[in-house]
């Protein structure tokens, strides 16, 4: 639900509805420079450590550690940079979700393997 709103409502009113490269990099940008690193990756982290019962300091600790020793957020924008490319320049919006939620699945393979890397 959170992705339908940011990507389908506000991103749309901030940047446009347009799929020209200036509107879709712009997207693209904000999306891979603010709400990734500064909401997304910190909630699946906090949510980790909620299922597993560890404090919301150690969950921080662990994202900041494999942004800054595992290359989480490199590993992140070489996936999502294009993938976010072609969600706004090329999905159309009603499809966008579920495009996403499909590169998702290859995207928490990966992210499950650096977030334990972290772990041990």
């Amino acid at each position: 639900i959170a992705q339908q709103i940011i990507f389908n409502s506000i991103f749309p009113r901030i940047f446009g509805h347009g799929t020209d490269v200036l509107t879709v990099m712009s997207k693209v940008s904000f999306d891979m420079l603010v709400v990734s690193p500064l909401i997304c990756l910190p909630v699946a982290y906090a949510v980790k450590s909620f299922v597993f019962q560890h404090s919301l300091n150690e969950a921080m600790l662990n994202y900041k550690d494999d942004v800054m020793n595992n290359s989480l957020l490199f590993r992140y924008w070489c996936i999502w940079g294009p993938v976010q490319c072609i969600t706004f320049g090329v999905v159309p919006q009603h499809l966008r979700i579920v495009f996403i939620a499909v590169v998702s699945f290859f995207w928490l393979v990966i992210f499950s393997t650096i977030s334990n890397d972290s772990s041990k």
